[in-house]
């Protein structure tokens, strides 16, 4: 495609191009082909600077049309001495850029189409510019001076000039730029752009649901930055990705809510309430008519946990994405299985356990992805399924990352402007030579970005007013049936969660299920307890771990603390009285929910002395009960014990307390021993006794002799059969 009255960039040749840089507009008399050498600029003096933001370009994009481009801006002595007759000259290229990266590069690298310094037009700031102090200009460049003569983009700038004050020497403070496209709109082909809408917070909610802070209050109010974020899209189509833990969070301010403090939690302030409540309702009039991506649910840092976990980051993701699917039933449009992951965390073993999650679509920056074809979308075979990604275009992404970032947000709002206008005439102006369809592309913002209100606005009126951009739905143009198959390419430079605080959320998740298996009736406490832990694993820690680890570990202090309220009560020792004996051990449930314990009594030496097993114990709050012990001794003495006080499922809950059983009587085994031996004690002396009569007549018929030593017949033992006599083992 050819744009009337403009050649198109293929046609300039290397030559042409260098002409092109050295040709001086109509009245610029023995002007310098370049920059000036730098032996030749004087240095600005000691305690010298400044600092320079451009708050408007007009037009933001060039035409054949057009006769002036208007830089605005705001400048700032930052130095040490005063700047002495400041005025602002354009410097620009007429070479355009070649690539989409040099856009980004323009304002940061002086050597990306440095140009030169033009002095046929300047404005004047001030005579005196004192340190601290500010002053706003604008500064016209007559299109016949810029001469740009081919569609593209262009660096335009200006360089900030000031009388040093010691010798009045003329000497450039500081150059500012920015980029220009110079095109014919109603030539160029229409760019799909879509545009994700995070909503997302620092995860503050504890179990109970007090805040560890009341700073997202203040977001909520009606000129809070959470409230920005809603007005600011005026029934533009973006796509809202929402993370659930913050819906549930402003829920729960709505209705009143508490704040930890160092003294124990307070009321939080009714206005908190109120603005909490007003921010619920205006959400749910923005949305209303709007797909709603739904993110796990406090988006845990599964890269974090891949490294440190894997069997962890598995259970967040199925968890993460199982709670945001049930916040999702709330909405009147919502669509569960979205991931968000950020460029390190883009590996195959972060994908393959979002797929076996079961996640539909993940957000990847665009670099952390190998594609066999163009555009936004992609697929990929991760976990045995098939994950869609939506790769976030780095040059649109990246500028709302910068103004989202900005020390001034008018400075960043412009300078998103001109990025965006730049990257997407780039796109269609290389779909024009190529006589193509520009692809999809996808601007996300950080996922809990916070942006100025006047960023904001610079997004929407850019995306939406830019004559070659089409905003888009991307929740309808993501489901394309066909997509390039893409590879995960994992980017370098993410900081992820500290093992440290991998440790405190596994510890959490181990305490977490123990006390609610402890519970008879863990309905109400178990979902709390799980978007407690998503929460100690969220990506929203990564600035300061530390405060994970702190999160974590209060509601395991917290936990440990209810354990101990259920107790079980071991004497020192305990004495069986029968050959099944009983003893009584006293289980005692403080907490105030009905829980379920077992005893499990564990004996030293089983062949002595055999436990039966003892049944669950379903106790109600604050009750006190006596458990009965039953054991079987199978000999006298002591046997030590342990008694461990479980869940019903077996979990410890406390450490095992060691006692001594007393075994007094005969056992079971030990009775019947006895009982034999009995038996065959009876019959020998009936034996005996039949013997003895016999041996009695025989005497009184004169048939044996007396006995010789006159003494009573000795003990039966003696004659007993081996088998038949108690032994000192059968008495124990």
């Amino acid at each position: 495609m050819r744009l009337p009255g403009l050649r198109p960039l293929a046609a300039i040749t290397a030559p042409a191009a260098v002409a092109a840089a050295m040709l001086l507009a109509p009245g610029v008399a023995a002007a310098a082909p370049g920059p000036l050498p730098a032996e030749t600029e004087p240095a600005p003096s000691e305690g010298m600077s400044a600092a320079n933001v451009f708050t408007g370009v007009s037009p933001s994009a060039l035409t054949p049309q057009d006769d002036t481009l208007t830089l605005s801006g705001t400048l700032r002595n930052t130095g040490e001495v005063p700047l002495l007759d400041v005025q602002v000259l354009p410097r620009f290229s007429r070479v355009p850029l070649e690539q989409r990266s040099d856009v980004r590069q323009v304002a940061a690298d002086p050597e990306v189409r440095a140009g030169r310094r033009f002095t046929d037009t300047f404005a004047e700031v001030t005579d005196v510019l004192e340190p601290g102090e500010t002053r706003t200009y604008s500064l016209e460049i007559p299109a016949e001076l810029l001469a740009f003569d081919q569609a593209g983009v262009y660096a335009v700038g200006v360089d900030v000039r000031a009388g040093r004050p010691d010798d009045d020497t003329r000497v450039t403070v500081v150059t500012t730029r920015t980029v220009v496209p110079y095109v014919s709109p109603e030539d160029l082909p229409a760019v799909p752009v879509g545009v994700l809408w995070p909503l997302a917070a620092r995860p503050s909610m504890t179990p109970d649901g007090t805040l560890t802070d009341d700073t997202l209050a203040e977001q909520l109010a009606p000129d809070g930055s959470l409230s920005d974020l809603l007005l600011a899209t005026g029934g533009a189509p973006v796509t809202w990705a929402v993370d659930p833990d913050l819906l549930d969070t402003i829920g729960q301010m709505s209705d009143g809510y508490r704040v930890a403090s160092p003294s124990g939690p307070v009321d939080g302030p009714q206005a908190g309430s109120d603005a909490a409540r007003q921010w619920l309702e205006l959400f749910d009039l923005t949305t209303q008519d709007r797909d709603v991506w739904m993110l796990p649910y406090a988006l845990p840092d599964l890269g974090a946990f891949e490294q440190h976990d894997p069997p962890l980051a598995a259970e967040l993701a199925r968890q993460s994405l199982a709670a945001s699917d049930a916040a999702g039933q709330e909405l009147s449009r919502a669509t569960p299985g979205i991931a968000w992951l950020d460029g390190g965390s883009v590996t195959e073993d972060v994908l393959s356990t979002l797929g076996e999650a079961g996640a539909g679509t993940v957000v990847v920056p665009g670099d952390a992805l190998e594609s066999e074809g163009p555009g936004a979308l992609g697929d990929v075979s991760a976990g045995g399924a098939d994950l869609r990604t939506v790769a976030a275009d780095t040059g649109l992404s990246s500028a709302v990352a910068d103004a989202d970032a900005a020390d001034d947000s008018a400075g960043g709002a412009v300078d998103l402007q001109q990025r965006w206008v730049a990257e997407t005439a780039m796109v269609a102006l290389a779909a024009a030579r190529d006589d193509a369809e520009p692809e999809l592309l996808v601007a996300a913002p950080p996922v809990r970005w916070r942006p100025d209100e006047r960023v904001l606005q610079s997004i929407v009126d850019t995306w939406t007013s830019t004559p070659w951009i089409e905003p888009v739905d991307l929740a309808e143009a993501a489901g394309a049936e066909q997509a390039p198959e893409v590879s995960p390419a994992p980017t370098e430079g993410t900081t992820f969660l500290p093992e440290a605080s991998v440790a405190a959320t596994a510890q959490l998740r181990d305490d977490a299920t123990q006390y609610s298996t402890l519970l008879a009736e863990p309905e109400d406490v178990t979902p709390a307890l799980i978007q407690a832990t998503l929460r100690s694993a969220s990506t929203g820690w990564r600035a300061n771990p530390d405060t994970s680890v702190s999160y974590a570990r209060a509601i395991t202090e917290e936990l440990t603390g209810r354990f101990l309220r259920v107790s079980v009560n071991v004497p020192e020792s305990v004495t069986l009285s029968s050959r099944a004996g009983s003893f009584p051990l006293t289980v005692t449930n403080e907490l105030d929910s009905p829980v379920n314990v077992r005893l499990e009594v564990q004996s030293d030496n089983p062949d002595r002395l055999r436990i039966t097993e003892v049944p669950t114990q379903e106790m109600l709050p604050g009750e006190q009960r006596l458990v009965e012990i039953t054991a079987e001794a199978a000999a006298n003495g002591r046997v030590p014990i342990e008694v461990q006080l479980t869940t019903d499922d077996g979990r410890p809950i406390g450490p095992a307390v060691p006692t001594v059983v007393n075994a007094t009587e005969y056992g079971t085994i030990g009775w019947i021993i006895v009982g034999v031996a009995g038996a065959l004690f009876a019959a020998a002396i009936g034996r005996r006794t039949l013997r003895s009569r016999r041996q009695g007549r025989g005497r009184r018929r004169g048939d044996g002799p007396d006995d010789p030593s006159g003494l009573p017949p000795q003990t039966v033992l003696p004659d007993l059969p081996t088998e038949a006599r108690p032994t000192q083992e059968a008495a124990r």
